[in-house]
């Protein structure tokens, strides 16, 4: 019998649904807390533009001195599996809701901005990856 090229990806249940939710937010309170140890204030957490002006959310967005950066904090059981989950369209869209943040929040328009990922794998510290991609406006 012959494997299916392509497969849908798995249903997952109110319960995994769930669950990953509470991964995602306790994975993004410790990389607050990195991110404040390391000197950085927090400007946003989950930026989502508002209706109709872009698609996207911003995990997080932080400051120090004059550099922006926008955040995206990955948890994956694997280091190499959380960064090979920013795809080229998930930077795009994250790129795209920085600009309507940017609008919105002129003040800051004017910092050093930049795409940052970080890395959550269980039993470790976040992994912080500044300027991990630009985006090709």
């Amino acid at each position: 019998m012959a494997l299916p090229l392509f497969r849908r990806p798995a249903v997952r249940s109110t319960k995994d649904r769930r669950a990953a939710e509470t991964r995602g937010r306790t994975a993004e309170a410790a990389c607050v807390a990195a991110l404040e140890a390391a000197g950085w204030a927090l400007v946003a957490e989950r930026f989502r533009p508002p209706r109709g002006q872009g698609a996207g959310e911003i995990d997080l967005i932080a400051r120090r001195g004059a550099v922006l950066a926008f955040i995206e904090v990955k948890a994956r059981e694997a280091e190499g599996d959380a960064a090979e989950s920013v795809t080229p369209r998930q930077q795009g869209r994250i790129a795209r809701a920085a600009e309507v943040f940017l609008a919105l929040h002129p003040e800051l328009a004017e910092l050093d901005c930049r795409f940052d990922v970080m890395l959550v794998t269980p039993g470790t510290a976040p992994k912080h990856i500044e300027d991990a991609w630009r985006p090709g406006f």
